[in-house]
């Protein structure tokens, strides 16, 4: 007994609206974790610079944003490392 073509096409086309409204989702959590990022880069890249100056003599503002962007970049990666591990598949 052969299979109506009819469902296979339904369960494809069922299949696909689950997909494209789980990336549509995703897309969205993307876009407002971009705005929330956005909003704290100044607040965070401020503190951050505030935090170099106290450690380090720089008298130079090119160096001491160069300071202040490898002092973030590695919180970040540590972050990034950190979330990486907790959230590894077992």
């Amino acid at each position: 007994m052969k299979k109506k073509r009819g469902h296979k096409v339904f369960h494809v086309k069922k299949s696909f609206k689950k997909e494209f409204k789980r990336q549509i989702r995703l897309a969205v959590i993307a876009a407002i974790g971009f705005i929330i990022a956005f909003a704290w880069r100044d607040a965070i890249y401020r503190s951050a610079q505030n935090l170099v100056k106290q450690f380090t003599e720089a008298a130079n503002v090119v160096l001491t944003e160069i300071y202040t962007a490898l002092f973030i970049t590695l919180i970040g990666v540590i972050l990034l490392s950190m979330t990486s591990k907790l959230l590894k598949e077992r």
